[in-house]
């Protein structure tokens, strides 16, 4: 149980960051309070598996391998090292790496000791693992370049655009300059005034709103559902691996305290260690404007949540660094940091081998004890 908390730990440390990061990288949150609502939004979306996770928990504790086999406390306890031992190193170096990369290069490599090539499901691991995990950070570029540029259009053309209640007289509604439409609900009470000079600004006003403001909500509700999501993706696959320990340990409640511990720590792991990763992608990658801020994260999190409901074990340290990378290239691709880009690339590509092998090395001295 251990284990499962100290990697829940680093997987919110290297994690969660990942929805908050445009919202630091265009200057709308501090680090501190992206931090903080990534660390709320995590915990949400965690508590809310518990109930319709099922295909991923059985994903990461019992589908990989054939049926009949059986998987003993060690087994865990190896995988539980590979994974966490690499998350640890990348995090404490600023990389944003997957734990659903460590977690099945882990299980791959613990499974080749213990049971040998032949106990591992292949062809279900190609097709439930190692499809969604290559084709997630492409599709999110994709679609985070081609999306940006209509929204740019929309935003441009309503940015000035403004909408208030003022406490106006109906006879006072004619000379609100710039005013396109003004309505009062009831002669001599509060009129409605839609303007795109500014002109609310101009007005007594009870209540406004500017496209600014709207924009900005929706990037803190993007970036909220990307950490929901996560959430809701990330914490099954940890849960997965203690279950048969909590289960010895608390028969009754073995798969409640399993989730209740690895959403505590998750959220203490991004709120205590996650600044690190945090600056790597909001600020060492790519600038991030808000139109691209705002399309990064709600590509991110509609993809995350769309995998988190088929059950598809996606990345979503690959989701949104794809994103952000779309949103980089969208902007100007000259100032996208490529040398960054190929330092984390190169992470992702040896997490799974780097895993496997630790995972490996800790079944075979954990079956020789």
């Amino acid at each position: 149980m251990l284990f499962i908390c100290v990697l829940a730990f680093a997987n919110g440390a290297n994690d969660n960051c990942k929805g908050v990061a445009t919202l630091v990288g265009f200057g709308t949150a501090k680090p501190r309070q992206a931090l903080l609502w990534a660390a709320v939004t995590t915990a949400c979306g965690a508590v809310v598996s518990y109930w319709i996770s099922g295909a991923l928990v059985d994903k990461f504790s019992r589908s990989l391998f054939e049926a009949g086999v059986v998987l003993d406390h060690g087994f865990f306890v190896a995988v539980l090292f590979g994974a966490l031992g690499w998350v640890l190193i990348a995090t404490k170096s600023g990389l944003p790496v997957s734990t659903t990369h460590s977690i099945t290069g882990a299980l791959i490599g613990a499974g080749l000791v213990a049971l040998s090539s032949s106990g591992i499901r292949w062809a279900f691991l190609v097709d439930k693992f190692a499809k969604p995990l290559a084709l997630s950070p492409i599709l999110s570029l994709a679609i985070v370049f081609l999306l940006a540029w209509p929204v740019t259009a929309i935003i441009q053309r309503y940015s000035s655009l403004c909408v208030c209640v003022v406490p106006s007289q109906p006879a006072q509604l004619g000379s609100t300059a710039g005013a396109l439409s003004m309505s009062a609900a009831t002669p001599g009470g509060p009129a409605l005034v839609t303007a795109y000079d500014g002109s609310c600004e101009a007005q007594p006003a009870i209540a406004s709103a500017t496209a600014s403001m709207v924009a900005n909500a929706v990037h803190w509700a993007s970036s909220g559902m990307v950490g929901f999501a996560r959430g809701w993706n990330d914490a099954p696959k940890i849960a997965a691996l203690g279950t048969v320990a909590a289960a010895t340990v608390a028969p009754e409640y073995g798969r409640p305290l399993v989730f209740v511990l690895v959403t505590a720590a998750m959220a203490a792991g991004g709120l205590i260690a996650g600044a690190s990763v945090l600056e790597t992608l909001a600020k060492k990658v790519t600038p991030l404007p808000l139109v691209e801020s705002l399309t990064a994260s709600t590509v991110t999190s509609t993809l995350v949540s769309l995998a988190s409901w088929n059950g598809l074990p996606v990345s979503t340290t690959h989701v949104s660094t794809g994103a952000i990378i779309g949103a980089g290239l969208k902007n100007n691709a000259r100032e996208v940091r490529w040398g960054k880009v190929g330092e984390i690339v190169l992470s992702w590509l040896i997490t799974l081998p780097v895993s496997a092998l630790l995972a490996s090395g800790a079944q075979f001295l954990l079956s020789r004890l």
